[in-house]
């Protein structure tokens, strides 16, 4: 089980008389670490580089699985033993990967594993299941497998890599790998990527997933997609997609934090939230990716964001996410994240805040700890990597911080066999280390073991026996007792509420007993209460609460959480052999829960325990704070139970436990239970708010809500909303800019978007005769350049579609039969009115080419002209219509000066008889001219004024003149133009105008 919280519970610390800490030398570590920072490793049985999870019990054992499907049990201080082998399919990376312990394992026996195996022939699945444990105390086997889910196989790698159980046992988080086919990044191109890796992006496809399950393996009906019609599909089962190798950490003040390994150069670490996508195999990190960065599939898709991101180093991988709520590390390392790379053989912290921002980057702690394949916490917090290369369990410890082991031991005695067992069954360590146990029998003997009987010889006396506990850190503790072989020694009986009574907060305890001994009769009973409070994640602290002496002792129950009390009365003979009795009051226990609405971080009080769903003394002080902001932006309002606005608050745990629940209300909701007539229209909520794209929005009977920050809240409905959806929602046109308004004109109604990665800003407008149409990009552009709605062209009357070419784009629009045209070479231009419908009847842009301008006003003020990017041009002006001109003849015009030259066409361009040539009319004024061109020329002569209506009447190109051959020139005493066999000539003192053969 990969980063999550330890379920070890605290074990009991009993303290002895006369104790006494050494502290023996450790040898430095090999790996590289900070000041005062040991490694301890535990051996798991896995052979050497199978290890891939391991998971604590509730006595501080440890399951741990290997790739082979080994499942072993190591105890406290033993060795490990293999307790089932399962069947499981192994190609490539694939095998036994990941066990998780129910939170209520001690009564339930209840575990999970994730596995790759084979389902027939060639064909293999991941399957999740849940198993029993055999075995009352230690496990012995696995039994009773209910599969939870399965997952159809497509390679051999990267399947489900990961498993937790949030603390209420009802939810599995279950990590799924993309399962594309593995390739080098550095020879990647489009044609050759796994597409299969493309099912990452779909929230329909379980690949590449964040799966949030019930244990039957239904979607839980909080997910971001759930369909209650559907429980068990795929989409309802999905909580968070994009991802290529991820791993989970359920940290314990709540919130779920995700690590994803990367394929060509990152890998990243993210804070789950609902219905998030983190776009693999698209972009890794804030990078795109080789390869696919070229698909069409990704050419949309745009970046969400890691909280944080490292380089990938070779056949690395990063793990963990797990949360070190301790207080043995220096403060530094406190309150932060731990992650790992398997390949760098690194162990690094990071820190972000309640509202998912990060405080500190990624910082590497360790290095050289081998090769980590899961991280997880061990019952007093310490980091603990499961390290394949040794398949041990490496235990991050802080030296200076150990405490050390609390040493105590009972005698029993057979005096006619002058025979004494001694039990160390009270000694306990604070930091839960293994400890090892060594005797002095006072004899010159010496012994080993928490149990050990020894025979002392005739004739001995009164001996002093001691016992030296030692942990794993070399801290040795002593304490010590008097014994005489042949008696018993004092006796001491106690009378008590008895074992199964348990104690409120300030509860009254009482307690009687009574002491002798063979030889001095009575004794006198002292006393000593001490509390022992063991936190979550925490080591354990021991502290002294009364003593006494008499016959009866009592004290009340104390008020603080993880705490027992150890009540101790004990009597000394003449001889000083000491008879003691034992007494835990334990604590009356009530389950406190612990909840946001949205996912968030709660600070709950030092020593009341970080978890949010754990049991705590009934009566005891309980203080929480709530964030002002969760992960996701939504703020505090209140607490539910209590209707409390301040954040803080604080209670005392009642008998029947207490569900408290922090509510938080994003801007989405605010505005939705502010406005009534907002939830009129929208009606009932059929989903969670789910964040997508860097944009929250959340779906209603009747419409949506969306939420940026750039605009707030906005509402969509209806016909528009319909449109939207079918164009791709936001992923196309991008969030609601503004609420659905009204036109200026139709009764009509639009609404705009703040624009997608590959659209721009747009917009749907709808009218009853239209329904709803959208323009966006660089054609809404010119449309609001024009005026928009107000302008000459009116609201759009069509949405933007391809031409029949596939090169342009075009909306058409209500007011003067408008219609914008856009290429990526011509950019977007609008045409209207008679040019629009000269330039239709010319066979729009497959004769013409694109408008390279708009709609424009000649500089006369009298004609209106577009250009186009086939060499051609439509004029119009009232006289003259709307007439097209192009190629030679309008690279002669040009060249005229336009219709500052030779006015404006008053013809279209036309053949002439015979197809020899093509010829324009102009009209400027009241003077007619002409542009001609001779087929097998590139060039285009104008004939003007005289000159023309000379040519014109000895029959035009059909005269013996033929065609023009040059433009109208000066000359000393007029004008004159050449023709094909001649010229013409004009006089201008005389007026007269002559032709004339060469």
């Amino acid at each position: 089980m990969r980063s999550r919280r330890s379920i070890a519970g605290a074990t009991a610390i009993l303290t002895a008389l006369g104790v006494s800490a050494v502290t023996a030398p450790v040898a430095e570590a090999a790996p590289a670490l900070p000041p005062g920072f040991v490694l301890t490793d535990t051996p798991t049985g896995q052979p050497a580089g199978e290890l891939t999870d391991v998971a604590y019990l509730p006595d501080g054992s440890v399951l741990t699985t290997g790739r082979q499907g080994s499942v072993r049990w190591t105890p406290k201080g033993g060795q490990p033993t293999e307790i089932a082998s399962l069947p499981v399919y192994t190609g490539g990376s694939l095998g036994l990967t990941s066990i998780a312990v129910a939170p209520d394992y001690a009564t339930s026996r209840t575990i999970y594993t994730a596995r790759a195996l084979s389902t027939g022939g060639s064909e293999r699945a991941f399957r999740v299941s849940r198993w029993q444990v055999q075995g009352t105390d230690a496990p012995t086997g696995l039994t009773d497998e209910k599969p939870v889910l399965q997952i159809p196989s497509n390679s051999d790698s990267r399947g489900i890599q990961d498993i937790a159980v949030d603390s209420s046992g009802g939810i599995l988080w279950i990590a799924v790998g993309d399962n594309a086919a593995d390739q080098a990044p550095e020879a990647a191109t489009k044609d050759t990527v796994d597409k299969f890796a493309l099912r990452a992006l779909d929230p329909g496809q379980p690949t590449g997933k964040i799966l949030r399950v019930t244990t039957t393996g239904a979607g839980d009906s909080g997910n971001p997609f759930y369909d209650r019609d559907a429980p068990d599909s795929w989409r309802s089962r999905n909580f968070l997609s994009g991802l290529r190798d991820p791993r989970i950490a359920l940290d314990q003040r709540g919130g779920v934090v995700v690590t994803d390994n990367g394929w060509a150069a990152r890998d990243e670490v993210n804070v789950a939230l609902p219905g998030q996508n983190l776009k693999w195999p698209c972009w890794e990190g804030n990078g795109k990716t080789p390869g696919y960065r070229d698909l069409t599939e990704c050419g949309g898709v745009p970046n969400t964001a890691p909280l944080t991101e490292t380089a990938r180093q070779t056949n690395g991988g990063l793990l963990g996410g797990v949360f070190y709520a301790g207080t043995s590390y220096p403060e530094g390392y406190r309150a932060r994240h731990f992650v790992a790379d398997r390949s760098a053989g690194t162990l690094s912290t990071l820190r972000f805040d309640s509202t998912g921002q990060v405080v500190d980057q990624p910082a590497v702690l360790a290095s050289e700890i081998g090769n980590p394949t899961a991280l997880t916490t061990a019952p007093n917090g310490d980091i603990v990597l499961a390290d394949a290369s040794t398949s041990s369990l490496r235990r991050l410890s802080y030296r200076p911080a150990n405490k050390p082991p609390v040493a105590s031991f009972d005698t029993s005695f057979d005096p006619g066999l002058r025979a004494v067992w001694f039990d160390a069954k009270a000694s306990t360590d604070p930091d839960f280390d293994d400890l090892v146990y060594e005797w002095d029998f006072g004899d010159g003997a010496t012994g080993t073991g928490s149990l050990v009987p020894h025979v002392y010889s005739p004739g001995t006396q009164q001996v002093t026996v001691t016992l030296t506990t030692r942990d794993v850190h070399g801290v040795t503790t002593s304490t010590t007792q008097f014994v005489i072989p042949d008696t018993a020694g004092p006796t001491v009986t106690t009378s008590s509420p008895g074992p199964d009574a348990r104690f409120t907060a300030s509860e009254p305890i009482t307690l009687t007993a009574e002491a002798s001994d063979p030889s001095d009769g009575l004794l006198t009973v002292a006393w000593r209460a001490e509390k022992v409070t063991c936190p979550n994640q925490d080591s354990c602290t021991t502290t002294q609460l009364r003593t006494g002496s008499g016959q009866i002792f009592s004290l009340n129950y104390p008020s603080e959480n993880d705490s027992k009390v150890v009540i101790t009365a004990y009597a000394s003979n003449s001889s000083g052999v000491v008879g003691r009795a034992r007494y835990i009051a334990l604590p009356r226990l009530a389950r406190v829960w612990i909840a946001g609405s949205r996912e968030t971080r709660f600070d709950v009080g030092r020593g009341q325990g970080q978890a949010l769903n754990r049991l705590v003394t009934v009566g005891s002080l309980v203080s929480i704070t709530a964030p002002s902001t969760t992960f996701d932006g939504a703020r505090f309002t209140r607490w539910t139970d209590n209707s409390s606005l301040e954040p803080e608050r604080h209670f005392l745990v009642p008998p029947a436990g207490m569900q408290v629940r922090a509510d938080y209300q994003s801007p989405i909701e605010k505005r939705y239970a502010e406005d009534a007539a907002l939830r009129t229209t929208l009606g009932a909520a059929t989903g969670i708010e789910i964040i997508e794209d860097g944009l929250h929005w959340q779906p209603y009977a009747n419409g949506r809500l969306y939420w940026t920050q750039a605009y707030g809240v906005r509402a969509i409905s209806g016909e528009i909303l319909a449109k939207y959806v079918a164009l791709g929602a936001h992923s196309f046109l991008g969030a609601p800019s503004t609420d659905e308004l009204a036109t200026r004109m139709n009764n009509g109604r639009y609404q705009d978007f703040a624009g997608g990665p590959t659209t721009g800003t747009g917009s749907i407008y709808w009218t009853p005769g239209t329904g709803a149409v959208a323009i966006y990009g660089g054609i809404r552009a010119k449309w609001a350049e024009a005026g928009g709605e107000a302008g000459p062209l009116g609201v759009p009357t069509t949405d933007e579609v391809s031409t029949p070419d596939g090169l342009g784009r075009v909306n058409h629009f209500h007011y003067n039969n408008a219609s914008i045209y856009w290429t990526a070479a011509t950019g977007a231009h609008f045409i209207m009115g008679r040019i629009r419908e000269k330039w239709g009847s010319l066979g729009w842009e497959t004769y013409f080419g694109y408008p390279t301008t708009d709609e424009m006003i000649a500089p006369d003020g009298v004609g209106r002209y577009n250009h186009f990017s086939g060499n051609g041009s439509i004029y119009w002006t009232p006289s003259t219509d709307a007439r097209e001109i192009h190629g030679s003849i309008r690279d002669r015009y040009k060249a005229l000066g336009w219709q500052d030259g030779l006015g404006y066409p008053a013809t279209d361009e036309t053949w002439v008889p015979g197809n020899t040539g093509k010829f324009n009319h102009f009209r400027q004024g009241t003077t007619d001219h002409s542009i001609y061109w001779r087929l097998g020329t590139n060039e285009a002569w104008e004939v003007k004024g005289a000159i023309r209506q000379r040519w014109e009447a000895l029959g035009w190109e059909r005269s013996y003149l033929g065609f023009p051959t040059s433009g109208e020139n000066d000359t000393t005493t007029g004008k004159r133009s050449d023709f094909q066999y001649g010229y013409i000539t004009y006089d201008r003192m005389t007026g007269a105008v002559e032709d004339h053969r060469y």
